[in-house]
């Protein structure tokens, strides 16, 4: 009997020790590493030149979580789950710019991270050489769409995709989703291992919806201020040509949408 109760007691006391060593990575999502470099942002296509204007731009290595941010995450983070459409793995929608910007702030408290963002009311700025958690800006965002280095070619629905595979193999959209977003990595990745960067919940990005230079640009971060901020990618609502990775939609900060989420980037 004494050899049972310390085995039990010696059981009882290891279950507290192992759930804190498994609770940090509960709120740290798998970050895809981004080599950076140059590429031609926007497309030359007739319908959407004047507003995807081809430029070089120039990013930095940089990190990008490997999925939309999840509901399952976000209640985590922030205690309650803001979306229409309920489900652990669903990407997090009904979120607006803002929603985002506190959500990455509040991750990296939790990981210990100093917070990329200070916010005073509705004034966000970015202290650059932070390591925490933020929205990519609209470069980084495409330039992983596009597959990073592997980038080329005319730029459609199917770029920064390998193997010719059909709209409907790679994103949610309107022809496919049923309706409803749908749970994340169940579409093909592409060449960098990122899911859903065509489809299912539109992500927002930190810059102001403005013109692109027509001239070169290094580590571009958008305009410092304007009336909507940039989100990509299409979403379940929507129809293929808008998967396209250099379409462009801006809203303002404060609205939210059933078919819009985020992902998040980190400093390398």
């Amino acid at each position: 009997m004494k050899a049972n109760r310390g085995y039990v007691f010696f059981f009882l006391c290891a279950l507290p020790v192992l759930a804190l060593s498994l609770e940090p990575a509960k709120f740290f999502p798998k970050m895809i590493h981004i080599n950076g470099g140059s590429f031609y942002r926007g497309s030359n296509e007739g319908a959407f030149r004047v507003n995807e204007r081809v430029h070089e731009a120039t990013v930095k290595p940089f990190l990008l979580s490997e999925t939309e941010v999840t509901q399952d995450l976000y209640a985590a983070v922030m205690n309650h789950n803001p979306s229409y459409f309920k489900g652990a793995e669903l990407p997090v929608e009904s979120v607006s710019w803002f929603d985002a910007v506190l959500f990455c702030n509040s991750l990296s408290e939790l990981n210990g991270l100093k917070p990329a963002y200070t916010v005073e009311g509705e004034t966000v700025t970015w202290d650059r050489d932070s390591k925490g958690f933020r929205l990519p800006t609209e470069a980084e965002w495409e330039y992983a769409a596009r597959g990073g280095q592997n980038a080329g070619g005319e730029i459609l629905e199917k770029a920064g995709y390998s193997g010719g595979s059909a709209a409907a193999d790679l994103g949610w959209y309107s022809a496919n989703a049923n309706r409803r977003p749908q749970p994340v990595k169940t579409k093909l990745p592409n060449q960098l291992g990122l899911y859903d960067m065509s489809g299912n919940v539109w992500e927002w990005c930190w810059d102001w919806y403005d013109d692109y230079p027509a001239e070169p640009i290094y580590d571009p971060v958008g305009s410092p201020q304007g009336r909507n901020r940039v989100f990509r990618g299409g979403a379940w609502v929507t129809p293929v040509n808008q998967l396209r990775v250099t379409f462009r939609v801006g809203n303002p900060p404060s609205s939210k949408a059933y078919s819009v989420g985020f992902r998040i980037a980190q400093n390398w």
